[in-house]
């Protein structure tokens, strides 16, 4: 790795997956911004694809990468989720100290029905306000951009709202950076662990959403003791 991770500042961007969305994500960034990018993938061929452009390459796991390096991550350092997977979800349970684990269960049926709501193919639940392929470039408008529609509130507003006992609900929101990219903050994955750990619950759908779309996962939390939550809150790689 050619970077000091000890000295990136908050407007630094990390971008999970450097396959079609994760490339697209680095052009429109560095386009926009002289901030550090760091792009991480397994996948030398993919990193490969970016040819010179001015972004960081390092090869590995990237959910992996994310939990080794994120006691240096502010609480404003951007991630940008570009794998086939819920990332906030899998960095969620594979930072769980020895002893507590977590198992996906479905996501239950709501009533009145999620729109557009469709089994994605690792367990989750894909939720979307569009029932066709959205432009690359949209800027997430009151108005969709294809059907002329408004929106009553914002997708993650309406998941955020959700009440299906005895889950408890957090949903991530995605933030846009740029038409057709969006991002969260690192503090946001900060709010969520500390939500999870703290509260005593042990049925959880966690969610990222943006205005427009959206993933669930529902899982069982087992909690063994009450030093393990302990163990997890001084993990020095998550830095509640």
């Amino acid at each position: 790795m050619g970077i000091d991770l000890s000295q990136i500042d908050e407007n630094a961007v990390f971008i999970i997956g450097a396959g079609h969305f994760g490339a697209r994500a680095a052009r429109i960034i560095r386009q926009r911004s002289n901030a550090l990018v760091v792009v991480v993938d397994p996948n030398e061929n993919g990193l490969s694809s970016l040819g010179d452009l001015r972004v960081e390459k390092i090869q590995g796991d990237g959910i992996q990468f994310l939990i080794d390096n994120f006691h240096y991550l502010t609480d404003a350092t951007t991630i940008v989720p570009a794998l086939p997977i819920h990332l906030a979800y899998e960095w969620l349970i594979r930072s769980l100290p020895g002893g507590m684990t977590a198992k996906k269960v479905p996501v239950p049926e709501t009533n009145p029905p999620l729109p557009h709501a469709y089994p994605a193919s690792e367990g989750s639940t894909l939720v979307s306000y569009a029932d066709f392929l959205c432009p690359d470039d949209c800027p997430e408008p009151a108005y969709c951009t294809v059907t002329g529609e408004k929106r009553d509130q914002p997708l993650y507003a309406l998941l955020r709202n959700l009440h299906l006992p005895p889950f408890r609900v957090h949903i991530v929101r995605s933030h846009q950076l740029a038409p057709g990219l969006g991002g969260y903050r690192a503090g946001d994955l900060r709010e969520t662990a500390k939500r999870v750990m703290t509260e005593g619950a042990t049925m959880w759908i966690l969610g990222t959403s943006c205005k427009c779309h959206g993933i669930l996962t529902a899982f069982e939390l087992s909690i063994l003791t009450q030093g393990h939550k302990e163990g997890f809150e001084s993990k020095p790689s998550i830095t509640l």
